[in-house]
């Protein structure tokens, strides 16, 4: 006994585990967490990591650049200074001598070039790769609140056919029951067979309602799992979803939406590029550095491999040099016209951009006081068609009215019913979109938490 009460409790505690991790799921919270693994997500942020990376080997480009070169070769002897590769591609042979004579040569070099003097070219390309980092996450911003709204979304889509389900189910049950009192009053002769079909009918079409909420239910279910990889298909929406919240409009004076943010980095990336135009023009003054041993053997006797340290030469060279390109005068004046003119153009995207959040601010915050006007005129109404069906219902059991005449009186109540539940929904489509022109989605993850 003590084993199978034991057994029952252990069941029992399992299922409420089961539950509440269900109905842990069912949060836009851990929605919004379970999202941060979307490869869209992971995507921006190796972006990040790359930008960093980019800034850090940018700002390493000032060091002094060494290059380092070893070789030990065999050939035709002129001259004592031997014969060497001094670069990638080149065959150098100099001085006079015998040609049947041949020499093995060493030569190993090392020059260092350090621009000390750049006059704010290598600066420039700081700022641009600092900017591009801050830009990435941007970009991962607004990757993020974007996710977020479509999360949000189809939540919300999905609460929606769910309450809209069981309006189709509880709808089914009513005619069910309208059915057998029809079927009951044809079988005592006292209406004819007519009744019974009409409310056959009116089940038919209430069941096909029903399979279309359940496959909506399932699209959005799927639609979540696709961003959060968790099924909430079976799970019970939250109940506040037929509730309001008092208006707490988060209006900034400044906005600092991502896509604003983005056209304002844009914007500052012209800007260091055209101070980076006059700084090209400009030349570059650098320290250079450089040594060198080399070593000669060659054969006087016949002999093939010869000591290629018998001459030893050491050479160092130090010295201060200038580059400057000079054909970057030629067109400075039109890559300056080509920035002020992609300037204009990012001021105007941002004007627009700017002008779209405003516009969209003042339309939500419109909408939204009037969808709460719409959600209480919808209950009225969707209580007085439901008191109206009740009391038509008693009288078509009485006798007293026709079955036709109780149907009408149900499709206005199914009516008001529907049109109640989609006040709702638009209520918090409204919030959905407010919060992502706001760039914060806390109203709704407190709500639906």
């Amino acid at each position: 006994m003590k084993q199978g009460l034991l057994s029952i409790l252990f069941l029992l505690g399992c299922c409420f585990n089961l539950f509440a991790q269900n109905s842990e799921k069912a949060t836009l919270t851990n929605l919004y967490q379970q999202a941060a693994s979307y490869p869209q997500l992971k995507a921006k942020t190796a972006a990040i990591e790359a930008a960093d990376l980019h800034h850090k080997i940018t700002k390493r480009q000032n060091l002094p650049g060494i290059q380092f070169q070893a070789q030990n070769t065999y050939g035709t002897y002129e001259g004592t200074p031997g014969a060497f590769f001094p670069l990638g591609g080149i065959f150098n042979v100099s001085g006079e001598g015998n040609s049947n004579q041949t020499a093995v040569n060493t030569f190993v070099s090392a020059t260092a070039q350090w621009d000390v003097i750049q006059f704010g070219k290598h600066r420039d390309e700081v700022k641009l790769a600092d900017l591009e980092k801050a830009k990435a996450e941007t970009n991962y911003e607004l990757t993020d609140i974007e996710l977020k709204r479509e999360i949000t979304n189809s939540f919300l889509t999905w609460m929606y056919a769910k309450y809209m389900q069981t309006w189709a189910e509880e709808e089914v049950e009513r005619d069910l029951t309208i059915l057998k009192l029809s079927q009951s009053r044809v079988n005592s002769g006292l209406v004819s067979a007519a009744d019974s079909l009409l409310a056959k009918t009116n089940l038919k079409q209430t069941l096909a309602q029903q399979k279309q909420w359940e496959a909506q239910t399932k699209t959005s279910a799927n639609r979540i799992k696709e961003f959060a990889g968790i099924s909430i298909e079976n799970e019970m929406p939250s109940n506040l979803f037929l509730s309001t919240i008092e208006e707490k409009y988060s209006s900034q004076e400044e906005k600092n939406h991502p896509l604003l943010t983005t056209k304002k980095q844009d914007k500052e990336r012209l800007e260091i590029l055209e101070k980076n135009i006059t700084h090209q023009v400009l030349p570059t003054i650098s320290v250079l550095a450089g040594g060198m041993f080399r070593g000669v053997g060659f054969n006087d006797q016949g002999n093939q491999w010869k000591d290629s340290y018998e001459l030893p030469i050491n050479n160092y060279l130090v010295g201060v040099g200038m580059t400057w390109d000079i054909s970057s005068f030629y067109d400075k004046s039109l890559k300056k016209k080509r920035n002020q003119q992609e300037q204009i153009q990012l001021q105007e995207e941002q004007e627009v951009i700017e002008r779209y959040l405003e516009e969209r601010e003042n339309s939500l915050t419109h909408q939204l006081s009037k969808s709460l006007e719409e959600i209480e005129e919808a209950e009225e109404a969707y209580a007085a068609a439901k008191k109206s069906f009740d009391l038509f219902k008693v009288r078509y059991e009485s006798g007293i009215i026709d079955l036709a005449t109780l149907l009408q009186i149900q499709q206005t109540l199914q009516f008001t019913e529907k049109s109640r539940i989609k006040a709702y929904y638009d209520y918090w489509t409204y919030w959905s979109d407010y919060a992502y022109s706001q760039a914060d989605f806390s109203i709704l993850t407190t709500v639906f938490n």
